[in-house]
């Protein structure tokens, strides 16, 4: 949700220049567009939200890889989600809305987007039932 301004009116062109940072930088093993981008609802309150798995998650860097990103983007209006440490409920939703920007290794992205939804399917099942209890929701 936008904090400071409206994204540029370029901003494809943005997420073009994105997707070759991402391709040179050897820890990113793949990245998704998501959120309200991805399904042309883009409105004043929009931002960029970005998710990426990454290499080496212990030599990550995380306000530098927003710092760049920002950077190549042209905006500060940015969500970053690392997959390997954001939690089910986030990745799950993420998963099944999502449009590849890179894929560095197909096998692992397979790979982890079946686990992943394997578990999320499991979880939610849970979730609903925890948030009908509770909340009357579901």
């Amino acid at each position: 949700m936008i904090r400071y301004k409206k994204l540029p009116e370029n901003i494809q062109q943005g997420i073009n220049a994105l997707i070759g940072f991402f391709m040179n930088d050897s820890n990113v093993i793949f990245a998704y567009l998501f959120g309200g981008l991805l399904k042309d609802r883009q409105s004043p309150l929009s931002d960029v939200d970005i998710a990426v798995y990454i290499k080496n998650i212990k030599n990550l860097d995380y306000l530098d890889l927003f710092d760049k990103t920002t950077n190549v983007l042209g905006t500060d209006e940015v969500d970053i989600v690392v997959l390997n440490t954001s939690p089910i409920s986030l990745t799950g939703r993420i998963l099944q809305n999502r449009k590849i920007l890179i894929d560095k290794d197909p096998f692992l992205r397979h790979r982890y987007e079946s686990i992943t939804l394997r578990k999320y399917f499991d979880f939610a099942i849970k979730e609903r039932d925890i948030l009908g209890r509770r909340y009357g929701i579901g």
